[in-house]
C-alpha cells in the first residue's frame, strides 16, 4: 500500500500527460499568433531609424508602430492596387497615421532601378524616419534595397552587403540584380535626378481608400 506521501504511478502519468498537453497547446498558440505580431525577417537595419521585414498583418503593423514610432512604410510590391492584401495594408497604415509608399518591383528583385533609387531617397530622409522597408517575404526585393542602402549610407562593399542578404534567404538573383544596378543607383543618389535610360518614377504616397461599411 503506498504511503500518504507517494503518488500512485497512474496519477504521476496523468500529471505528466497534462503538463505535456499544456506545453504543446502553448507552443501551438505561440506559432499561430507569432506571424500576426512579428512578421518574417523583421530586423532593425539602422537603430531607431530603418527596419526591414516581410508583409505585415494589421496586428503586426500596429505592434511595430507602437514599439518603434513608425512614420513611413515603403512597400516594394506586395500586391497590386485593389488586391485585398494591398487594401488591408493601406487601411491599416491609414488607421495608424503612417505614410505608405508603393513600388512595383518584381518578386525576384528585378525591375526598374529608379524604383530602388526612389525608395532609398525616402528611407534615408530623416523626416520620414522611422521607416520600414518590406516586400512580400522580406527576402528578395527587401534584401536588394537594404544592400543598396548599406553601400550608399554605411560604406559597405557589395560583397559585405550581399553577405548580409544571404542571412535573410536572398537568392542568387538578388546578388545578380544588386551588382548590376548598384553603380547606377549609387551614382544617382549623389544628385537629385533619375538613372538615365530608365523609366522615371513619380514618388507620391499611396492613395487613401475608404473602409467598406
Amino acid at each position: 500500500m503506498p504511503s500518504s506521501r507517494t503518488r500512485p504511478a497512474g496519477s504521476l502519468f496523468a500529471i505528466c500527460l497534462l503538463g505535456a498537453l499544456a506545453v504543446g497547446s502553448a507552443v501551438f498558440a505561440y506559432k499561430a499568433i507569432k506571424p500576426d505580431l512579428w512578421p518574417k525577417r523583421l530586423a532593425e537595419v539602422v537603430p531607431g531609424k530603418i527596419y526591414r521585414s516581410s508583409e505585415l498583418s494589421p496586428a503586426a503593423m500596429e505592434h511595430l508602430a507602437r514599439e518603434t514610432g513608425l512614420k513611413t512604410i515603403i512597400d516594394l510590391g506586395v500586391a497590386p492596387d485593389g488586391d485585398p492584401r494591398d487594401r488591408r495594408q493601406q487601411l491599416s497604415a491609414q488607421a495608424l497615421g503612417i505614410q505608405r509608399y508603393k513600388f512595383n518591383l518584381i518578386g525576384d528583385a528585378s525591375g526598374n532601378p529608379n524604383e530602388y533609387l526612389a525608395a532609398l531617397r525616402l528611407a534615408l530622409n530623416p523626416e520620414n524616419q522611422p521607416v520600414l522597408i518590406h516586400c512580400a517575404t522580406g527576402a528578395q526585393r527587401t534584401s536588394c534595397a537594404i544592400a543598396l542602402l548599406r553601400m550608399a549610407a554605411q560604406g559597405y562593399t557589395v560583397d559585405q552587403a550581399l553577405a548580409e542578404s544571404a542571412e535573410f534567404d536572398a537568392k542568387n538573383k538578388v546578388s545578380e540584380v544588386t551588382r548590376a544596378i548598384a553603380p547606377k543607383v549609387l551614382e544617382a543618389l549623389k544628385g537629385s535626378g533619375s538613372i538615365p535610360g530608365e523609366p522615371a518614377v513619380t514618388v507620391v504616397p499611396a492613395a487613401p481608400i475608404a473602409a467598406r461599411p
